[in-house]
């Protein structure tokens, strides 16, 4: 099996969020997000303030709200809770937190406090109490603060003011799907611009607000606000006078440890779109030296898709240049075909040593949202080590010697979409390259051509397509896609029985003629899947499905199976704790193919496996 791949993705609050959303979606990625701590806008700001030395959690808390497993009530309770915008009054949170009485709150966190399991409920309350003891007896604007920052302010008090230890908590609280990491230690500092034009941005707030087309030309982080008297001195100076000025007191913070580690093991750095001169270029200040170290073959750019307001007239090429002026390293730019952003100097295959990817990145309905799964696609193609795999058909159509030309012009007019595709006919003339032909006997001939296969095939994959009807090659390659995605199974089996109705139907066409054998086989098919269940613990809605799927890699120390029935192969993966799907297909049985007597005796040899 595979190990995921780890990627690293640098993001702010909201910008990545949908492929964010798609790399959870696959088993073959290990996430790591890399996040800065300088928000400041709001009441983000206000709880900056409030305690002193405390960095930024919004982005931390936007980002964990695509983390979450919503998989149960509870968990949409506690996203909707860590969403929740409080009113002025937090009298009954107070005494929730301290009592646990849910009718000291009111609907709708009422409700939401309910569906949380105990131990959640408890964590919630008791990072809460921290926060209001902390805040007894003292004045602070809870109007639109989010509950879920006075969780991570309760947390940062009882980590001792360590933020990145609090980050972890929140995380662990939340069940969250991916690390969710500072990029920075946990020195607190103050994000401020300066435009071209001499305009000071004071604030990380004043960064991301409505400001005039002057070009933002300077970033500073530093130890402490300015005072009134250092604003006062700076409104005199003009731009030539004040970089100075920021420089000397500029302070980049260091390397967090955990970011540091994420990028020296990832395979992919992934630069995500976004805010970029609050979110995402202070990041690559901060990780500069080990952007450079970093191994990863794949450092790619994401391009936004619209203008903000800290990127006004900028184009492509400038915000790609300004990205490798803070520290970013990029060999891959994904540049989408249709954005607000002009190329400039983006127009050709190249720039500046990075390839220029050119293609469909906005989500059709949402031309404003990055299409998340065409962006983790995208990305995870440019690996090198991520080769189109090769795979390997073998075919054995019962009686239909004479329907093999029509199989052959179907392999042969498919869009393989750059996998190697090698298809063997079993018992049929000779074949021209890239197609085979075969000679096993027996009534299982599939299961030999495995066992060769397993011991001296190349192909990355094995696909086993025996039956009196005909699979489709589409459904092959949906497969081979839900495999290459998956990268925890083992093997996918297609599902004909997709319905009762279709299930009906494909009895009938069958054994319709027969009505013994019409009725044993509706209950023999209902049978054999509950045995199945009984002896592995595993439910196959279509167990004798003559379509088949193998991973090799997952199946590399598979020891030899006994028997000749697939079952007792499907009995061997399951024992070795190998993965196996099913996915809908479709099957078509044609008349005066269909041979009722070969169906009964590879259902009792396949029966005979299991006991």
């Amino acid at each position: 099996m595979r190990a995921p791949i780890p990627i690293a993705l640098f993001c702010g609050g909201r910008g990545s969020a949908t492929i964010i959303r798609a790399l959870l979606r696959r088993s073959d990625v290990e996430l790591s997000l890399l996040v800065n701590a300088y928000d400041d806008g709001l009441s983000t700001g206000s709880l900056r303030n409030f305690i002193p030395g405390m960095l930024g959690p919004s982005d931390f808390r936007k980002n964990l709200s695509y983390l979450f497993g919503n998989y149960s009530q509870s968990q949409y309770a506690l996203k909707s809770l860590m969403e929740y915008r409080l009113p002025g009054e937090t009298g009954p949170l107070r005494r929730f937190a301290e009592t646990g009485d849910l009718r000291k709150l009111e609907e709708p966190v009422k409700g939401w406090f309910a569906q949380l399991v105990p131990e959640t409920s408890l964590r919630m309350r008791a990072l809460l109490t921290r926060f209001f003891t902390h805040a007894a007896g003292r004045e602070f604007d809870y109007r639109d603060c989010s509950l879920g920052n006075l969780v991570f302010a309760g947390a940062y008090l009882e980590r001792d003011s360590n933020f990145n230890a609090a980050a972890a908590a929140v995380a662990e609280l939340v069940g969250s799907r991916a690390r969710l990491l500072n990029v920075g230690e946990q020195q607190n500092r103050i994000l401020v611009g300066l435009k071209q034009d001499g305009t000071l941005l004071a604030s990380e707030a004043a960064i991301v607000g409505a400001q005039s087309p002057s070009a933002i030309v300077g970033l500073f982080l530093l130890e402490q606000p300015l005072t009134a008297g250092e604003a006062q001195e700076l409104a005199a100076l003009d731009y030539a006078a004040k970089r100075p000025f920021l420089a000397a007191r500029d302070r980049v913070p260091g390397l967090s440890k955990a970011a540091a580690e994420a990028l020296a093991g990832a395979d992919i750095i992934l630069y995500g779109p976004g805010t970029q001169h609050s979110s995402l270029f202070p990041s690559y200040r901060i990780a500069a030296a080990a952007l450079a170290a970093s191994p990863a073959p794949v450092k790619a750019l994401v391009m936004n898709l619209e203008s903000d307001h800290d990127i006004l007239g900028l184009c492509a090429s400038d915000v790609a240049e300004r990205a490798l002026t803070y520290g970013a390293q990029i060999n891959h730019i994904l540049l989408p075909d249709i954005g607000a952003l002009p190329a400039g100097g983006l127009a050709g295959e190249t720039w500046r040593g990075a390839k220029v990817w050119r293609g469909p990145l906005s989500t059709p309905l949402r031309p404003h949202v990055h299409n998340g799964s065409a962006v983790a696609e995208c990305v995870l193609g440019l690996l090198a080590q991520r080769q189109p795999p090769s795979v390997e058909i073998f075919a054995d159509i019962l009686g239909r010697s004479v329907a093999s030309e029509e199989l052959v012009e179907e392999f042969l007019e498919t869009d393989w979409g750059g996998v190697t595709a090698h298809l063997t006919l079993n018992r049929v003339a000779e074949q021209q390259a890239p197609v085979a032909s075969a000679d096993l006997p027996g009534l299982f001939p599939e299961t030999a051509y495995f066992r060769t296969w397993l011991r001296n095939g190349t192909s990355d994959y094995l696909v086993l397509m025996t039956g009196d009807g005909a699979y489709r090659f589409a459904d092959v390659q949906a497969i081979l896609r839900l495999l290459e995605q998956q990268q925890s199974l083992g093997g996918v089996f297609g599902s004909r029985t997709q319905s009762r109705r279709q299930f009906i139907t494909s009895i009938r066409a069958a054994y319709g003629e027969n009505r013994l054998l019409y009725g044993l086989g509706k209950v023999a098919a209902f049978f054999l899947s509950m045995l199945i269940y009984m002896r592995t613990g595993v439910i196959f809605s279509d167990p004798l499905t003559g379509l088949r799927v193998f991973r090799r890699d997952a199946l590399a120390k598979l020891p030899e199976t006994k028997g000749d029935a697939p079952l007792a192969i499907v009995r061997r993966l399951i024992q070795q704790g190998i993965e196996v799907a099913e996915l809908p297909v479709l099957y078509r049985t044609f008349s005066g193919f269909t041979d009722p007597h070969w169906r009964v005796r590879r259902g009792l040899r396949n029966l005979a496996a299991l006991l």
